[in-house]
């Protein structure tokens, strides 16, 4: 299987010290241009590694990708849903098109491919969800959790752990 990455979720999961276990569930990581010029020089060297071992690929600007985006940034402005940004909108339309999950720790394409019908196919995963799917729902995982907060500073909301039977 293989993901689409936007800016926030890379900053977040290159910091993770446990992050290459990401490839544990994915046998590669899409990373459109457009993410790789918001993520700065540091995150371009943090995914250096990865790029080189050709676990990460590089997403070209495509037009039609381009088009449908920006679509989906009018339609959430229209909609007065959550805001949208064009990178995480591009990562969406070419997870419809090519079939792949969406890493984002965003709330806006959550709530994209709930409301438009043609996104509903799209599975979109956060940290939370990955690092479930990655560590299961026991000790393991609630160490998991406490490195990832440790390493990233972002804590979980109480009621995404509680989508988990998760208890603080």
């Amino acid at each position: 299987m293989i993901a689409i990455a936007d800016t926030c979720f890379l900053v977040n999961w290159l910091r993770y010290r446990d992050r290459e276990r990401i490839f544990q569930a994915y046998s590669s990581i899409a990373v459109p241009l457009l993410v790789l010029d918001e993520l700065g020089a540091r995150g371009r060297a943090m995914l250096g590694g990865w790029l080189a071992s050709r676990r990460v690929f590089l997403v070209p600007r495509v037009n039609e990708y381009e088009v449908e985006a920006l679509r989906l940034v009018e339609y959430s402005h229209a909609r007065r849903l959550p805001r949208i940004d064009p990178p995480e909108a591009y990562c969406l339309a070419v997870a419809r098109r090519r079939g792949y999950h969406f890493l984002t720790d965003n709330k806006a394409p959550r709530y994209l491919v709930r409301e438009v019908a043609e996104y509903r196919g799209v599975e979109v995963l956060d940290s939370l969800d990955l690092l479930v799917r990655l560590y299961g729902t026991g000790v393991e995982l609630r160490r998991a959790l406490a490195a990832y907060s440790e390493d990233t500073g972002l804590k979980f909301s109480r009621i995404r752990l509680r989508e988990y039977g998760i208890e603080c």
